[in-house]
């Protein structure tokens, strides 16, 4: 049977269901998690001490200095085995193996962990978004691998897969399948290196105290302390939750979103008042940032926001519970008069719950969305009609979940040469997709793999983890994401996706374009 990886977008529900590693874009409504405390021994917290790798400062993460020993310190500039502070919470060292060789690698090889998902279309299909599908994800690593190591490998080792089945339609909880996951991985042999794709925060701390290097490709699931809680964590995907959450109300506001709606006929109103709702998942992360940022940011343009919060999934049988609280939070919007509705979700599933019982009360709000609402995505599959989405705006940065195909060609303005190469290569090994977020799938291993090339190809001998985050984070622009506009890799920053365009639903094609220049996002 095909795997198909969890990762990726799946959008929604099913893959987004699984945890573990895959390559997308994707991280389920249930996926989240986050990160806790304030890091750095001023607020108590065991931060993650300076090091030469990161501009920490005494007992805290500075701006992300790097552990790689135990200690008590950690001074500014210190050497790599700068040490992490004294407080009880906080992030795991990055192991420093020296000259010898890490967990997971040989004189010849480097394993890598993936996870697929043994049914992830059909969970899609269960919860009516079934025309979103998510190709075989274990034919495009092999794909994948088969050319990195057709061309020297990484840093002259060949890529060994070590595959982990989940299952989005199981009764067992994701936390359950990934312990068990990460337990092969990091104790089974061969032990991995390295994983591609990394969705929940259980299991991202669980690769982290084993020193395992996680590149990720997804969509929002982490904020800014729970990336320092995992320093051998790389997310490719997006900004951190908590850079979205301050950039969210930027966005609409440059593309005039706050202005009179008519919810019963779905235009522009001319007159009366704008009241904002906002529409998320009821978990550390997302509830930080939203009580953080993005109500604050609200409340200064003068609006007080209705926040409904919805629990995230643990596994696909609690999709009714989360879709009777989904319709309760519509209900409310309606009742307190709500115009406007940010939902500030993963991966649309909220969105698949919202938008059609909107619908059946006759309720059309103007929405501010962003990639993670996966908008154009809903439109193709039929979960969402045209006229729900006039007047929605907001940004995005995944062109092939963010756009219909016609606007996105290989040769586009919203393409580059990484995304060309990867779809090369697919083709050659004869593989090709029916939908954007299969796509995205694919482009999302490509990205991961072809990173952990790029950077031990740049230097082969900085193999142990501490090492290897330090190479990884001096590439600058030079590498660029096959799936997104724009990233920046810097010394302490594990996000580097920086770059969006202004996204909007367009009435005269029916579908959701991008417009102007590429936009920063802090």
């Amino acid at each position: 049977m095909p795997g198909t990886r969890r990762h990726a977008l799946p959008l929604l529900l099913a893959a987004g269901l699984l945890t573990a590693c895959g390559s997308t874009v994707q991280v389920s409504g249930s996926a989240v998690v986050g990160g806790g405390s304030q890091l750095g021994g001023a607020n108590g917290g065991q931060g993650l001490g300076g090091s030469g790798l990161g501009p920490g400062t005494t007992g805290g993460t500075g701006s992300g200095g790097l552990v790689t020993g135990p200690g008590t310190g950690g001074s500014t500039g210190a050497l790599v085995g700068g040490t992490a502070g004294s407080g009880t919470t906080g992030g795991y060292p990055i192991p420093d193996t020296g000259s010898g060789l890490p967990p997971g690698v040989t004189a010849s090889s480097v394993y890598v962990g993936f996870v697929y998902d043994k049914n992830a279309d059909g969970a899609n299909s269960a919860v009516g978004i079934g025309t979103i599908t998510h190709g075989d994800s274990r034919a495009n690593t092999n794909a994948v691998i088969k050319d990195i190591n057709a061309h020297g490998g990484v840093g002259g080792r060949k890529i060994v897969p070590v595959w982990a089945g989940a299952d989005s339609t199981s009764n067992q909880t994701l936390d359950q399948q990934d312990a068990a996951v990460c337990d092969q991985f990091t104790h089974d042999k061969p032990r991995v290196y390295a994983v591609v794709e990394a969705l929940r925060e259980a299991y991202r701390q669980c690769l982290a105290k084993a020193g395992v290097v996680m590149l990720n490709d997804s969509l929002p699931a982490a904020g800014e302390a729970e990336l320092r809680r995992a320093p051998t964590y790389i997310e490719q995907g997006y900004p951190n939750v908590d850079r979205l959450a301050r950039y969210y109300v930027t966005s609409l506001v440059e593309q005039k979103y706050f202005t009179p709606w008519d919810t019963v006929n779905a235009q522009p109103a001319a007159a009366g008042t704008v009241k904002v709702g906002i529409l998320t998942l009821d978990d550390r992360v997302f509830s930080k940032a939203v009580n953080d940022y993005l109500v604050p940011a609200l409340k200064r343009l003068g609006y007080d926001p209705l926040v409904e919060k919805v629990s995230p999934l643990q596994r696909l049988s609690d999709s009714g519970s989360q879709a009777a609280a989904v319709k309760a939070a519509q209900l409310a919007f309606a009742a307190n008069g709500v115009t406007h509705v940010i939902p500030f979700e993963t991966n649309g599933n909220l969105s698949t719950f919202f938008l059609p019982t909107a619908r059946s009360q006759s309720y059309y709000p103007r929405y501010g969305v962003y990639t993670g609402s996966a908008s154009e995505a809903l439109l193709e599959s039929g979960v969402v009609e045209q006229k729900q989405m006039n007047g929605a705006v907001g940004f995005g940065w995944v062109p092939a979940i963010d756009l219909q195909k016609g606007d996105n060609p290989p040769n586009g303005k919203y393409s580059n040469d990484s995304r060309r190469h990867c779809l090369q290569v697919m083709s050659a090994n004869g593989i090709t997709f029916d939908s954007g977020n299969a796509e995205a799938i694919a482009l999302n291993t490509c990205s991961s793999l072809y990173l952990l090339k790029a950077t031990l190809d740049r230097k082969p001998s900085a193999i142990a983890p501490a090492s290897f985050i330090a190479t990884l984070q001096s590439l600058g622009t030079s590498y660029q994401n096959a799936g997104g506009v724009g990233e920046e890799f810097r010394p302490g920053v594990q996000d580097p996706p920086n770059k969006a365009y202004a996204w909007g639903y367009v009435a005269a094609c029916g579908c959701f374009r991008y417009s102007g220049a590429p936009r920063t996002i802090p």
